[in-house]
C-alpha cells in the first residue's frame, strides 16, 4: 500500500507542472488542487511508515492517516471534477459537439 499511495502522490503532485510543460492553459485553481491532493497522499504515506516505526504514535498516526488521505481523496476529486467542468466550458473543444464535414 506504501507504493501505491506514494506513486499515485507523486503523479498527483506532478501533474499540474506537466500539463503547464505541455502548453494546457486553463485555470490554475483546479489543477492546483490536485496538487494539493498528490501532496496530502504522499503525507499518508509518511504517516503509514511512520506508525509502524513508532509504536507509540499508533492511533494518533491512524487518526492522522485517515485525516490526510481523506484530504488528498476530497482535493483530488474536486480538482478532476472542476477541471472537467472547465475544459467543456472552453470554446470550440469538441467534446460535445461533432463536427459534420462534407
Amino acid at each position: 500500500m506504501y507504493f501505491e499511495l506514494i506513486v499515485l502522490g507523486l503523479v498527483c503532485f506532478i501533474a499540474p507542472w506537466l500539463a503547464r510543460l505541455s502548453g494546457y492553459e486553463t485555470g490554475r485553481k483546479p489543477l492546483d488542487l490536485v496538487g494539493v491532493g498528490g501532496i496530502f497522499f504522499l503525507l499518508t504515506a509518511a504517516f503509514l511508515l511512520g506508525g509502524t516505526i513508532v509504536v507509540a504514535m499508533g492511533d494518533f498516526g491512524r487518526m492522522l492517516t485517515m485525516i490526510a488521505f481523506t484530504l488528498g481523496v476530497i482535493a483530488l476529486l474536486i480538482g478532476a471534477v472542476w477541471e472537467t467542468i472547465e475544459v467543456l466550458r472552453m470554446p470550440e473543444h469538441g467534446l460535445l459537439h461533432s463536427k459534420t464535414t462534407l
